[in-house]
């Protein structure tokens, strides 16, 4: 019984954390926190579906279109909801209000173009979602290629803050205008942020799928989940946040056990305040106090 718990727990951690690591992949070098990105997962969710059961494409194919298309979306949403506000104000949060409005935006077109009927998605071959008996565990093949994945995708990502672009986007959250001058362009890396979240948020998406059946509904779930991922590992920590997103899925599975499904938020939410509480800067929050 127990072991199911867990099982279930990794499998949506896995897809939390991947949420919070798409809004750490932007805050870090803009400090914006993209109340758009939940929608930008359900999109990328949407036409990796549409793609694949509806114009038969392979997975990859639909995979990399997903990813391309949120990422073009991204960068379209940085330049009309996000730049100009930062542009009158750098140390503003209206960019909370047009992100907001961003993500009730595309809720409601993808909704009436698409209805609000999920889509099952089967898992790509030779993976399934059958669930394989093994020493008392229950786990698909998908399953397990998910959590695996998530994993390396932490590592692949904090490995990219290693290449220069990475060093130059630590420098533009460090300090923008000592950035510039050491000839950064802040405005470069955050367009390259905006377009590498929503790739990440596109892929996201597309693995969500044969989880949770892709649909509308599941923008505003997962922003929920992943934002309190990425608030309790630590805003920037890709790697509190692969922490967190477990500690949430796990929670929330052993909450529908021992009480009901419907008590998951309230787990959530009372985990979240308990963590912030003793550490109001996250699990693994890099943030440190400096004297001006």
């Amino acid at each position: 019984m127990w072991f199911d718990v867990i099982v279930a727990g990794l499998t949506s951690g896995s897809l939390y954390c991947l949420v919070a690591v798409g809004f750490n992949i932007l805050y870090r070098p803009t400090k914006v926190f993209n109340f758009a990105q939940g929608d930008f997962v359900m999109v990328g969710s949407m036409a990796s579906a549409l793609l694949i059961t509806q114009l038969k494409w392979s997975w990859l194919p639909a995979f990399a279109a997903a990813m391309a298309a949120v990422a073009a979306l991204s960068l379209l949403v940085e330049r009309v909801a996000v730049a100009p506000v930062l542009r009158r104000s750098s140390n503003g949060t209206a960019w909370i209000i047009t992100t907001l409005a961003v993500a009730m935006i595309m809720s409601n077109i993808v909704g009436k173009i698409w209805g609000a009927d999920p889509i099952v998605v089967n898992a790509p071959a030779p993976l399934s979602n059958d669930l394989l008996s093994w020493q008392g565990i229950n786990i698909s093949s998908y399953q397990i290629a998910l959590i695996v994945l998530t994993i390396l995708l932490v590592v692949v990502v904090e490995l990219l803050y290693g290449s220069l672009w990475g060093k130059a986007a630590m420098a533009v959250a460090e300090d923008r205008d000592a950035a510039l001058l050491r000839g950064f362009d802040p405005v470069s890396i955050s367009r390259w942020s905006f377009a590498l979240g929503g790739a990440f948020a596109g892929l996201t998406g597309a693995l969500a799928s044969p989880v949770l059946s892709a649909s509308t509904a599941l923008g505003g779930m997962l922003l929920l989940k992943g934002f309190a991922a990425a608030a309790i590992g630590g805003l920037g920590s890709n790697r509190g946040a692969l922490v967190a997103g477990y500690a949430i899925g796990l929670s929330e599975a052993a909450s529908a056990l021992l009480l009901s499904p419907g008590y998951h938020n309230t787990v959530m939410l009372v985990l979240v305040l308990a963590i912030l509480l003793v550490r109001p800067g996250g699990l693994l929050s890099s943030l440190e106090a400096r004297t001006v």
